[in-house]
């Protein structure tokens, strides 16, 4: 990928975008106070789209205090196990990354779209974690907690039909107030729309609350 696109940076996610009438591509990155943006960017540079691959991938990757890659999963596999494998493969090769924000163990979310029809809308290329953490960022009410950043990272589990399974949190914040807000605002109706193909989903989200 000879040119990369520039970053356009949201208030809990990073989009990276690169469209034309031959070819859209679309990455996103779930991040932690922006470092799954410095996570994409620095694992791009080692991406190949592998020849005839198309279609939306979702991985996630687990990076070491020391930025090294523990590991890569595929959450949500493409048509082309080629395009899931070339994802995690540079994956490995882009590390060592920066460190994570604390000096922890962070996971990554990262979706990668190849589409080759005209370029569509902003709306129709987003991943469902967009479109979930999209729903649910307005319901967040801010908590009555100390000054500073607090990310959390929930986990749904989603039916087909859009009903929510389950919902935890995986990696608290370290404040129960903040973690509990997020989990209200997921609860809300409407937070939670039917997946893609009407397929269960198991979905990730991380939303960092700056308090002042």
């Amino acid at each position: 990928m000879k040119n990369l696109p520039a970053f356009c940076a949201l208030f809990l996610f990073t989009l990276l975008l690169s469209a034309s009438q031959a070819q859209a591509f679309t990455a996103a990155a779930d991040t932690s106070a922006g470092y799954g943006s410095l996570v994409l960017g620095q694992l791009m540079r080692g991406l190949t789209r592998p020849a005839g691959a198309g279609g939306t991938s979702l991985v996630e990757i687990d990076i070491a205090p020391d930025g090294t890659v523990s590991s890569c999963r595929v959450i949500q596999s493409s048509p082309s196990p080629a395009l899931d494998a070339a994802v995690c493969t540079a994956a490995a090769k882009g590390a060592p990354y920066p460190y994570p924000p604390y000096g922890a163990p962070a996971t990554v979310s990262l979706a990668f779209c190849w589409d080759d029809a005209p370029a569509a809308s902003a709306s129709q290329s987003m991943t469902y974690a967009e479109i979930l953490r999209r729903n649910i960022t307005p319901r967040i009410v801010i908590p009555a907690a100390p000054s500073g950043s607090w990310t959390t990272t929930i986990l749904l589990d989603i039916y087909a039909d859009g009903s929510l399974q389950s919902c935890q949190v995986t990696h608290p914040s370290g404040s129960e107030a903040v973690d509990a807000a997020v989990l209200k605002a997921a609860l809300q109706p409407g937070s939670i729309t039917p997946p893609p193909r009407h397929e269960a989903q198991h979905v990730t989200l991380t939303f960092t609350l700056n308090i002042r």
